[in-house]
């Protein structure tokens, strides 16, 4: 449960304790989350720290939006794998309106930009994409 006397910030709680129950499969991959009303209500918050919770499970790839359906469960297998050479920079950051048009990125999913040698080597959604150093 959220805890309104801790110093923990209540999305923060939120996003915790939803991510645990999908690691527990309690939502499993392909099912939806429930409402954002049902949400509010089920752990007695506004709908804004809802929509901040959910937000930080898309961003790390845990949950995206099911067009018009609501936000569906996603499976790790789900996220590409991209490998990179050893001494790549990665970097994080919001995506240009350009990329999140290019990449098909929904609002608040940052991108990861890797670097060799001073050269961008790649953008890739967080929310899709997998980086492993070689």
């Amino acid at each position: 449960m959220i805890d309104l006397h801790s110093g923990v910030p209540r999305h923060l709680q939120l996003a915790a304790e939803l991510r645990a129950r999908i690691a527990a499969g309690e939502y499993a991959p392909g099912s939806l989350l429930p409402s954002e009303t049902r949400l509010a209500q089920e752990y007695e918050v506004g709908r804004g720290t809802v929509r901040r919770a959910v937000g930080l499970l898309r961003a790390e790839g845990l949950v995206d939006v099911a067009s018009g359906r609501g936000t569906r469960v996603r499976g790790q297998a789900e996220r590409e794998v991209v490998s990179v050479p050893r001494g790549s920079m990665i970097d994080s950051r919001m995506p240009t309106p350009g990329e999140r048009a290019e990449l098909d990125i929904p609002d608040g999913v940052p991108v990861q930009v890797v670097t060799t040698g001073g050269r961008v080597r790649g953008v890739y959604p967080s929310d899709r994409v997998r980086l492993r150093v070689r």
